[in-house]
């Protein structure tokens, strides 16, 4: 109907038809290659409106679809690709219209989203060594291989939202006002390493050297001769809560959104205005709050009264119900003055509360370990931090498969040949356990069962992240169709959950005497010392006796018996688990011995943003002969972000559940965040050329992000506690709770960020060289307790290996004997994360063919320089200070390859290598 009914139709196709490059680093180098990626992509999006003759009523229908699969990597380019597939239509309906002074708005809105993740790897060409597990290599080369730990994974989730907002006009003030109720369903299956275990290695100085002698060809270029560090196994279940939900009868998520809004938009006099509200919002499903507390009964293993979380680190009320946010509001206030009066320049300024939520990913292993029966994913403790021995779904401990010994015939071993055959064999068992239990059976992860916190459970204080930002700032027009914007933006973002131990496992100041000289005699026993009766002359006479008896006598040897925390010894379990005593368990069991580690997530965390952003925009036309219009952006940000949250290679996201950097010290670290890049430069233009073409181009150039700068673990190797424990929390720098994947502490005397901050590439050996010559070689707060406690002495320490890494060889061997790491300096020519510099082109020529058909051809060139853009946000310059490429202390020019900024997925990966798109667009 003519001047009452509009429609508008669109859609697009992509098609990219990808050899995704995986570049390795050294010693796999020669590796290097690649994989297919294709990648599709089809959007549509149509509306519908009516204008109605009377009171401005105006209805609308509008409707989106987008689908698209691609074959990509996780983490950076590596040959562990998954299969990736989303679906997601919209629809929206609206309806708005006028009585009087009011104006209404009626919106009604219907969001679907599918998700599946499915393996890329077997059955096709994509190089992959040992088929029987995935291959990760935590720090170094960027190797991984095998299937993706992700898959098979499907995610749904659908929203139905109303919403209502209204304004009233009364004299000079506009009042608004509005509610909004959304029902969110969701449903998660995933079975996180599901399709093969993820085998843990390293590329450190320890397992080089066993490398180097490996039984494979190639030595250490081969990546099957490295050792296995840790063991990660899938149950092949794929739930993570008991309710049904879009067909299935687990995996269900639900949460049920309320929030309603009022304010003032207050014109107080003509140049000056004030806009100030208040909004409610409250979530449901978000925290587990309907799960009632644990109870002691619900376990057979101890005797205790009360809440069973309370045993953990018998702390009181930790069990309790956790907390539903019920008084989340929000104040907001604004204010805009133009103090000349002639509406070429405004002064503004602002403040307001605003609160998040927690994504649902958050929750998932919460409820694994609360809920007493049922089947639900999750994985065992690793084998390899307790001694070989794998607790099996029935309760079983197995200490072998295909007849090797797990803790010293696999764990420690070549990955490659039987082991890697065996470790495939090790999960199939275990899946067939787990299955045979029954739907019904005993959840084998339920806390009752394990004594251990093995999933994300949140602290019954929670509260709803929220930040507090404000801002202040000034626009000016310069000229017609110029203006200048500069503004002051501080965020403060609080309650963003952190984690750490309650039970603090591996802590020295919970040393247990008669389990510390039971592993001291069982170890100085083997070389037939007499046995120590006790702390003093007794036990250091033992120890020197087996000093003296066995050549390359180390730490590991006494930790390996147990002189080592419960969470590399027994993975975190309670010495009762195994059949033991806490006398014969681990030398540092925690708090409570009698259970184990409860990594549990507080609402603590807190990150800082200030920046200072600025633009320039103008809109010009007939700007010189041959233009007839150009349209130009910049815009520049200095900005910093800091948090709590210490990172390793990752993007360390405060919203996906952090660890503490020091478990008896939460909020200790403070410093640049993941994300954060200082400088911020973005500048664009369109010019309208003769003819109707146009030509466009646009330019990023952002300085490095900021990385921690890490003490390099033995990986695996147990007595870690004694080595890179510097803050003496049991754990290792939030990176790890066992210290299987590289990562010790934080490096001493320096923040979570510094290398790009505090450090600067050149000057990184300052800093390394200041360790060497002070916190290097010297007793953990753990190394220090036995001392104290009369069992060892220092020398006897540091003959064993028992203190902090020292120097490296030329060689990268440690100077020190029997350390398993050391922290080499930095190579002359050493790099640092990498600015980002990238710049695009556009030409397209709208061609009019007839009145109301229109052609459009385009090309489009990104990157057009081919910069070589180097770390990314989810694949950037390791930390730890190994001295590996594409580490901090072991990158030049030369040799930076993991690192680089690949195609990615789809045609819009910003900083990948130069790309060119064609497109043509019909209009009619």
């Amino acid at each position: 109907m003519k001047n009452r009914l509009f429609f508008f139709l669109a859609a697009e196709h992509f098609k990219q038809d990808l050899f995704a490059p995986v570049a390795l680093s050294a010693p796999f180098s020669a590796l290097s290659g690649g994989y297919s990626s294709p990648y599709r992509e089809t959007e549509l999006n149509g509306r519908l409106d009516y204008q109605f003759p009377w009171n401005s009523a105006r209805l609308f229908y509008k409707f989106t679809y987008d689908n698209n699969s691609v074959v990509a990597g996780f983490g950076g380019s590596n040959f562990s690709p998954f299969k990736n597939r989303d679906n997601t239509p919209a629809h929206a309906v609206g309806f708005d219209f006028n009585t009087g002074t009011f104006t209404h708005s009626i919106r009604f809105a219907y969001n679907y989203f599918h998700n599946a993740i499915s393996d890329a790897v077997t059955g096709t060409s994509i190089f992959n060594p040992a088929p029987a597990i995935q291959m990760y290599f935590n720090n170094g080369a960027g190797f991984v291989s095998g299937p993706n730990f992700l898959a098979p994974q499907t995610t749904i989730q659908s929203n139905k939202e109303l919403k209502y907002d209204g304004s009233k006009t009364f004299r000079s003030h506009v009042i608004r006002y509005g509610f909004g109720l959304n029902k969110i369903n969701g449903f998660a299956f995933a079975s996180f390493f599901g399709l093969a275990p993820q085998i843990g290695l390293d590329t450190g100085t320890n397992s080089t050297a066993i490398a180097a002698t490996g039984p494979f060809p190639g030595g250490v270029n081969n990546p099957l001769n490295y050792p296995v560090d840790s063991i990660l196994i899938g149950n092949g279940f794929g739930c993570f809560t008991e309710k049904s939900a879009f067909g299935s009868p687990c995996g269900g998520l639900g949460d049920n959104r309320i929030q309603f809004y009022v304010g003032d938009n207050w014109k107080v006099r003509p140049n000056l205005g004030i806009n100030f509200g208040l909004r409610y919002v409250r979530d449901t499903g978000r925290q587990d709050s309907d799960l009632a507390p644990i109870p002691c009964s619900a376990t057979t293993l101890i005797t205790c009264t009360g809440n069973l979380l309370d045993q953990f680190g018998n702390t009181p009320g930790l069990g309790n119900r956790i907390r539903q946010p019920n008084l989340n509001f929000a104040p907001q206030l604004g204010i805009a003055w133009d103090p000349i009066g002639n509406g070429k320049t405004v002064i503004r300024a602002g403040a307001g509360l605003y609160y998040d939520n927690t994504v649902f990913n958050n929750i998932l292993f919460d409820r694994v370990v609360r809920l007493a029966k049922g089947q639900f994913n999750a994985q065992p403790g690793d084998p390899c931090s307790s001694g070989g021995q794998l607790v099996f779904p029935d309760g079983s401990v197995v200490t072998s498969v295909d007849g090797l010994d797990i803790g010293s015939q696999i764990c420690g071993k070549p990955v490659g040949g039987a082991v890697q055959t065996a470790l495939g064999d090790l999960q199939k068992q275990f899946q067939a356990n787990a299955a045979s239990l029954g739907a019904n059976s005993t959840n084998p992860f339920f806390l009752g069962q394990l004594l251990d916190g093995l999933g994300s459970l949140f602290a019954p204080n929670f509260m709803t992240p929220r930040s507090v930002q404000m801002n202040v700032g000034v626009q000016r027009e310069l000229h017609r169709s110029t203006v200048l914007s500069a503004d002051y933006v501080r965020n403060v973002a609080t309650h963003f959950l952190l984690g750490y131990d309650t039970n603090h496992i591996g802590d020295p100041r919970f040393l247990n005497m008669n389990a510390a000289l039971n592993a001291l005699n069982t170890t100085v026993g083997s070389a037939g010392c007499a046995p120590a009766t006790g702390a003093g002359a007794s036990s250091q006479a033992a120890i020197d006796c087996y000093i003296a008896a066995v050549p390359g006598a180390s730490i590991t040897d006494f930790a390996d018996n147990g002189l080592d925390s419960g969470g590399q010894y027994l993975a975190g379990f309670p010495a009762v688990l195994f059949g033991l005593t806490p006398d014969t368990g681990a030398a540092f069991p925690g708090i409570n011995p009698n259970v184990g580690r409860n990594t549990m997530y507080f609402p603590a965390g807190r990150s800082v943003y200030n920046g200072l952003q600025m633009s320039l925009k103008s809109q010009i036309s007939n700007p010189t002969r041959g233009i007839k219009g150009l349209n130009l952006q910049v815009s520049y940000a200095l900005s910093s972000f800091k948090s709590n949250v210490p990172y390793g290679g990752g993007i360390g996201d405060q919203d996906f559940l952090p660890l503490a950097g020091d478990f008896n010290n939460h909020t200790k670290f403070f410093g640049p965040a993941s994300q954060d890049r200082r400088h911020q430069i973005s500048f664009g233009t369109i010019l309208e050329m003769p003819l109707g073409a146009r030509l466009g181009f646009i330019g990023h150039f952002n300085s490095p992000f900021a990385q921690s700068l890490w003490l390099p673990s033995g990986a695996g190797v147990g007595g870690e506690i004694f080595r890179t424990d510097v803050t003496g929390d049991g754990a290792f720098g939030g990176a790890s709770q066992t210290s299987n994947n590289g990562y010790g502490d934080i490096l001493p005397g320096t923040q979570v960020g510094a290398l790009g901050r505090d450090v600067s590439a050149s000057g990184l050996n300052n800093v390394i060289n200041s360790y060497l010559s002070g916190p290097a070689g010297k007793l953990t707060p753990a190394g220090q307790t036995l001392v104290t406690a009369g069992l060892f002495t220092q020398s006897q320490l540091v003959s064993l290996g028992a203190v902090t890494p020292g120097s490296c060889n030329a060689d990268g061997t440690p100077v020190a004997l029997n350390q398993p790491s050391c922290v080499a300096t930095a190579p002359p020519g050493n790099v640092g994360l990498a600015w980002l510099r990238t710049f695009d082109l556009t030409f397209a020529w709208p061609i009019k063919i007839k009145e109301r058909v229109t052609i459009e051809p385009s090309v489009s060139a990104f990157n057009v320089f081919n910069f070589a853009n180097f770390d990314g946000p989810t694949n950037k310059l390791g930390g730890i200070l190994n001295g590996a490429a594409d580490f901090a202390n072991g990158t030049t020019a030369a040799n930076r390859s993991s690192t680089r900024i690949g195609a990615g997925s789809g045609v819009f990966a910003l900083g990948a290598p130069r790309q060119m798109e064609f497109g043509l667009k019909f209009t009619f």
